[in-house]
């Protein structure tokens, strides 16, 4: 069970840190629109579509990480004065309400990337926005689904972890 756990760390530590990089470049890349922008007046075309999509990409890619690394918004107030033992009851008492809401997620993202590149009666048809871009959606899309599984597996994780805590008052590493 110890190593399953591990994996699951794993993958959420490596995307969580490797979407944290990408969103430097990212930044860089405002960046240099802004200055593109407003300094000598040459804006570049496509920038503004571009960080809509890959934030929306990075926002989903890093929740599991901020699972694991425990940094979701808690009610500290009520939360933190309760034990660990405490803490991962309520954890648990709450848990069926992160799969109903992780659930949906990972379904819609399902149904968002899939009809994005497959339409009944159509076929593959590998969506595209419509500016001058034409840059693909397809992948921002499929991101819903693979960072909702991806939190969905660290949830589990997390579950297990919760439970053998309040089962054994030791923590599962």
């Amino acid at each position: 069970m110890k190593f399953l756990l591990a994996i699951i760390d794993a993958i959420s530590e490596f995307t969580g840190k490797f979407f944290s990089f990408l969103v430097l470049a990212l930044a860089l890349l405002m960046t240099a629109e802004v200055i593109m922008r407003y300094v000598f007046n040459s804006p570049i075309m496509g920038v503004h579509d571009i960080m809509c999509a890959y934030f929306g990409a990075y926002f989903m890619m890093t929740g599991a990480y901020a699972l694991y690394r425990q940094e979701h918004v808690k009610v500290d107030l009520i939360y933190t004065r309760f034990s660990a033992r405490g803490q991962a009851t309520l954890d648990l008492i709450t848990f069926p309400f992160f799969l109903i809401f992780v659930g949906a997620i990972v379904y819609t993202g399902w149904n968002f990337g899939l009809f994005s590149v497959w339409v009944v009666n159509i076929g593959w048809i590998w969506e595209i926005d419509q500016s001058h871009l034409r840059l693909p959606i397809y992948p921002m899309k499929w991101t819903i689904f693979i960072g909702g599984t991806l939190l969905l597996l660290q949830g589990l994780a997390k579950f297990i972890r919760d439970l053998n805590l309040v089962i054994t008052g030791k923590e599962l590493k």
